[in-house]
């Protein structure tokens, strides 16, 4: 059954129930009554009185990739919208503390073209913007074949949920966050085997860096996360050089500890050998 439900402009965003790979369809438009302008989910169309002329914009009301979605078809004629939720990360979610993926609106970017607040330019729209998102039909089965066709589509349910899985966990990994997370988690097991006077101090810090990127509180794309990056390299850097010294330092006790032991099984040969040395003489002085 396809859900139907308005695109809310009272909000910074809006959270969206579906999976990744899901499709969702956005029709309808919003008029300005001061400037004529025509504004849909993802295009702007100005009328011919506007400067420069009749024209469309690429871009809309959402914000459809900073939101998790990717527009997959666009009608400007019929302001119909389809687009798929990508799995990727979604920082205007975040931001707007909505569960992902969501619809983020550009009131504020759309009211600056204007030279407009984003509150004079929400006052000047009529119209609106349904959302749909429909779900796949089932063609009916016989009853004969009914079960068969149940575990079939169990296992086929399980199979695509792994592979999207695999798909959303491999993107995710391959992105700025992905990476950033990974370096954060390496750093952390690495304090876990570094040694306690060195690992002491950089504990909480990494702890707390690894709490505020799960909380998406830095954007790992932005020049804060890239700052952020760069500070835990030099943490791992750093414990990479602690454990090499540490190694270092445990070799050098081995051998130490091996010459000692060598050098005194030779003073025992020399005082064996001494002694043997001085009963030999004492014989033939006899």
């Amino acid at each position: 059954m396809t859900q139907t439900f308005p695109l809310r402009r009272d909000r910074a965003a809006q959270h969206v129930d579906v999976a990744p790979g899901g499709e969702i369809v956005l029709r309808g438009k919003l008029v300005c009554s001061t400037d004529a302008s025509v504004i849909d989910a993802a295009t702007t169309t100005w009328p011919a009185g506007a400067p420069g002329g009749a024209s469309v914009d690429s871009g809309g009301l959402v914000d459809f990739a900073q939101g998790g979605f990717h527009v997959t078809s666009r009608d400007p004629v019929s302001h119909e919208v389809h687009a798929i939720a990508t799995g990727d990360p979604a920082p205007a979610c975040a931001l707007a503390g909505v569960e992902a993926p969501c619809l983020p609106l550009r009131l504020l970017p759309l009211a600056r073209t204007r030279l407009q607040t984003a509150q004079e330019l929400s006052g000047c729209l009529h119209g609106g913007i349904t959302v749909e998102v429909p779900d796949a039909l089932v063609p009916p089965v016989p009853p004969a074949v009914a079960p068969y066709v149940q575990g079939a589509a169990v296992l086929l349910g399980l199979g695509v949920l792994a592979s999207v899985g695999w798909a959303v966990h491999r993107r995710r990994a391959r992105s700025p966050f992905g990476q950033l997370i990974d370096l954060a988690n390496r750093t952390r097991a690495k304090l876990k085997a570094a040694d306690p006077v060195v690992a002491a101090p950089l504990v909480p810090a990494v702890e707390a860096a690894l709490g505020a990127l799960k909380r998406r509180r830095v954007d790992a794309a932005s020049t804060e996360g890239k700052r952020v990056a760069e500070v835990l390299r030099r943490v791992e850097l750093r414990l990479d050089a602690s454990a090499v010294e540490a190694r270092v330092d445990r070799e050098q006790q081995a051998a130490d500890e091996l010459v000692r032991e060598i050098e005194s099984a030779l003073e025992a040969v020399d005082e064996v050998n001494g002694a043997r040395r001085g009963g030999a003489l004492g014989g033939r002085q006899t």
